[in-house]
């Protein structure tokens, strides 16, 4: 990645990306604001980009935490996050229950 494309990425992801400067010019911290605190996040080496890409950064800085729940209801698949507030009430009401509960011996 070029410092260039360094800049694309951060005012494409504005608004879910801090930056500060770090202890010399070759460093900066980066934070996910959903999931870092502001003194968490990585240590970016500004001289050592060039095998960084976009992905690559964008992943180290959720780190796996981006995860969408869905559910499948009466035969198709929804994403949790997009349901409103009565939809996932609902959801907290429902049980897991076993085949052996409908198919008694």
């Amino acid at each position: 990645m070029t410092f260039d494309e360094f800049e694309v990425f951060l005012c494409n992801n504005r608004n879910s990306v801090e930056w500060r400067p770090g202890g010399d010019d070759d460093h900066i911290y980066l934070h996910h604001t959903q999931f870092d605190k502001p003194e968490e996040g990585i240590c970016l080496n500004l001289k050592k980009m060039e095998n960084l890409t976009p992905e690559l950064l964008e992943s180290q800085l959720v780190n796996g935490r981006n995860v969408d729940h869905l559910t499948r209801i009466t035969g198709y698949f929804s994403k949790v996050s997009g349901w409103n507030k009565g939809k996932t009430g609902e959801l907290k009401d429902r049980h897991r229950s076993s085949l052996n509960e409908f198919n008694p011996q």
